[in-house]
């Protein structure tokens, strides 16, 4: 009798042991895909925020205010062109209202962007978003009308990365094909609507490689803050999660789902 019940102790030990090991090696994994989501996430959205910004500046010319300024190197409608934004070292809120931009955005294209072939190509010289320091290349080419009558643009990008304040970064490329499915015969960019898919690699935060796939189209409305719709597959050590930006409602919320099968709501970044 005594053996049996220190045997059933030394049993209920070794399993409370297994499932505290068990606990603690999902919340490792389930911290690191969440701060994968957050890098993925925040990357595509900087990428979306800054080309509107670029658009809207562009579009308006600066409209009349002292920030941004915008310069042509060569009259508007003279092709090649190069187009400075400056948004000066203390900086200016964006179109969207929520980030302060820093720096320049500089842009050499080669014709209007409704024509295709046309190329546009955005550099950066010390460019912030609010704390945060954007480098790389950025570069769109219009693939012409796709069979919808849409406006197709293949957007890569190169050697991007974002630096916080805290000195940690992310890294990536990718090559994405984006369609504007809404706006596109109006002069204005405000009532744009873009899709996208594609593929990136690159490297989060804890400096993990890692590789996704836009499973289902990204949306993006230039009325809404965030990437509302759409579902984007990543992989880092080989455990593939997903990332589910909503149904279309204009919010900061995604749905994370780890290799392991839990679900987590990821808040966007502001």
């Amino acid at each position: 009798m005594k053996k049996s019940i220190l045997f059933l102790i030394a049993l209920f030990a070794a399993t409370a042991l297994f499932n505290a090991c068990k606990k603690s090696e999902d919340t490792v994994a389930n911290n690191a895909d969440i701060t994968t989501s957050e890098d993925l996430a925040t990357n595509e959205d900087f990428s979306e925020d800054i080309d509107f910004a670029a658009d809207v500046a562009i579009e308006e010319r600066g409209g009349g205010n002292p920030c941004p300024v915008v310069t042509l190197a060569q009259p508007w409608g003279t092709w090649p062109n190069t187009i400075t934004i400056d948004y000066g070292t203390d900086g200016c809120t964006g179109p969207n209202g929520d980030h302060i931009l820093k720096g320049k955005i500089i842009i050499v294209q080669t014709a209007e962007m409704f024509s295709a072939g046309a190329v546009r190509t955005k550099t950066f010289d010390n460019f912030y978003v609010d704390d945060a320091q954007v480098q790389g290349t950025k570069s769109w080419t219009n693939n012409g009308l796709d069979a919808n009558g849409n406006w197709s643009y293949t957007k890569t990008a190169t050697d991007m990365k974002i630096t916080y304040a805290d000195g940690t970064f992310t890294t990536w490329n990718h090559t994405h094909t984006s369609t504007l499915i809404e706006g596109g015969g109006t002069p204005t960019h405000w009532d744009n609507v873009w899709s996208t898919v594609g593929n990136s690699t690159g490297v989060n935060r804890n400096g993990v490689a890692v590789t996704s796939t836009i499973i289902e189209p990204l949306i993006k409305k230039a009325t809404c803050r965030w990437i509302s719709d759409g579902v984007l597959q990543f992989t880092r050590d080989d455990k593939t999660s997903t990332l589910d930006f909503g149904n279309g409602t204009c919010d900061r919320f995604g749905t994370l789902t780890t290799a392991n099968g839990n679900t987590f709501t990821i808040r966007l970044r502001r």
